[in-house]
């Protein structure tokens, strides 16, 4: 214990240097302290891991991680909005375009239909605004209009993502109960640096994902398989990368959770269809703009070609090692049919492996990796939720060096997790 309250001083500590760095808008500043946090960090998952069963002093130390935990949060959102990311700009402007009865999906922030919403405090803060219509899906926007109808501040819209954030902690809480894992173990989510500091701080519509995500796990879990469905569908309209973990949640021949999904999905969308076929926003302009669909913008596929390959040949090479891997976990997240136990580990494990062949080139993407650590806990992924920081250093975030400074490192780390798994099994005749 004396242990982990050094770990928790220097965690507030750090985050206070981090602060001090964004209100000198300096970078140099920010990274290095918010680096230190997740070493710190680093420390403290491990000596949370090797705390014994519930007692008094399992009391003690849950008072501890959720008292740092909420320091760290307020800390963060006592800083500049508009240091690490402007989205939130964009949420509150998407939010009070639905309140004056438009399609959010219909126009460009520039353009003159809209020019009676404009303000100087939103308004000129807004990312693209002369060239896209918001990239957000339904339920994201559901969210944006719901939270502006009690305020139009980005203030109001960063609470309402730490609301969002305190459901996610409590569906993670009841998931570790349930899986048989002891509760200090919210700690290796509550303490992470990139969730305080991406919805503190950034605000990102993220922190749903999170609380829909997991809570159609734990819908799944307790066989609620409608409600599951239901609860995926809102995740998948917030970002589009819940999808991936629908496998995990699957029961055979269940009907209720892949129903509900659609349902979900096709009134969502029905909701916004007067913009017609614009209701897909800035969707495809992303994709091109961030070079996914010639595979510049993804990782491996990127190192394929440095390797010599040419891009169509490097981009093939990616669909098959991303259909070996995904298929692979799909197969065997299918076969467990269900199984609670495993639930939660194998949509970690989709997760994971789907962040991973995508490469996404901004850091709040991998905050839906973090819960995942409760119950998949491994350097490999600490040093990937970690290292992702390096993202706002680079003008170039989908350059070949910065896939080699965040993945290569927690590939091996992976690797040799693995060998280590592995090599008990083979001493012991478990594996032919």
């Amino acid at each position: 214990m004396p242990w982990l309250y050094a770990c928790a001083i220097a965690l507030v500590g750090l985050g206070l240097l981090a602060r001090h760095g964004q209100w000198l808008d300096a970078f140099y500043v920010f990274i290095p302290a918010v680096w230190a946090q997740c070493l710190v960090y680093g420390l403290g998952v491990f000596l949370v891991l090797q705390q014994g069963p519930s007692d008094r002093d399992d009391r003690v130390l849950l008072a501890l991680i959720l008292g740092v935990a909420v320091i760290l949060r307020v800390i963060a959102l006592a800083t500049p909005p508009n240091f690490l990311s402007t989205d939130v700009y964009r949420y509150v402007w998407d939010g009070r375009v639905q309140g004056a009865g438009i399609n959010p999906y219909l126009y460009i922030p520039s353009e003159p239909a809209v020019a009676s919403l404009r303000d100087d405090a939103i308004y000129p803060h807004i990312n693209r605004l002369y060239t896209a219509r918001t990239i957000y899906p339904p339920f994201a926007q559901m969210v944006f209009f719901a939270v502006t109808r009690l305020g139009e501040s980005v203030t109001a819209m960063r609470v309402a993502m730490l609301g969002f954030e305190t459901v996610a902690v409590l569906a993670l809480a009841v998931l570790l109960k349930r899986q048989g894992l002891p509760a200090h173990r919210l700690a290796l989510y509550l303490w992470h640096p990139l969730p305080v500091w991406e919805f503190a701080c950034g605000a990102h519509v993220d922190a749903v994902v999170l609380a829909t995500s997991l809570l159609a796990i734990l819908a799944a879990m307790s066989n609620r398989r409608g409600l599951s469905g239901a609860l995926l569908g809102a995740a998948a309209l917030t970002k589009f990368l819940p999808i991936a973990i629908a496998p995990a949640l699957y029961r055979r021949w269940d009907w209720r959770m892949p129903a509900a999904f659609v349902v979900v999905v096709g009134s969502s969308y029905a909701l916004y269809s007067g913009a017609g076929w614009k209701v897909l926003g800035f969707l495809q302009g992303y994709v091109d703009e961030e070079g996914i669909t010639q595979g510049q913008g993804v990782f491996i596929s990127m190192l394929l070609e440095d390797i010599g390959l040419s891009p169509l040949s490097a981009l093939l090479g990616f669909a098959a090692v991303a259909s070996a891997v995904l298929g692979t976990m799909v197969m065997r997240a299918l076969s467990r049919n269900g199984d609670m136990k495993t639930m939660a580990p194998l949509a970690g494990g989709l997760a994971i492996a789907t962040i991973v062949l995508i490469s996404p080139h901004y850091p709040w993407y991998f905050c839906w990796l973090v819960p995942f650590i409760c119950f998949l806990p491994s350097a490999s992924l600490i040093y990937l939720t970690s290292a992702v920081f390096y993202l706002y250093l680079t003008d170039e975030p989908f350059g070949l060096m910065t896939g080699l400074s965040i993945y290569a490192p927690a590939l091996a780390l992976f690797a040799l997790e693995q060998r280590r798994a592995f090599v008990p099994l083979l001493q012991q005749g478990s594996i032919p």
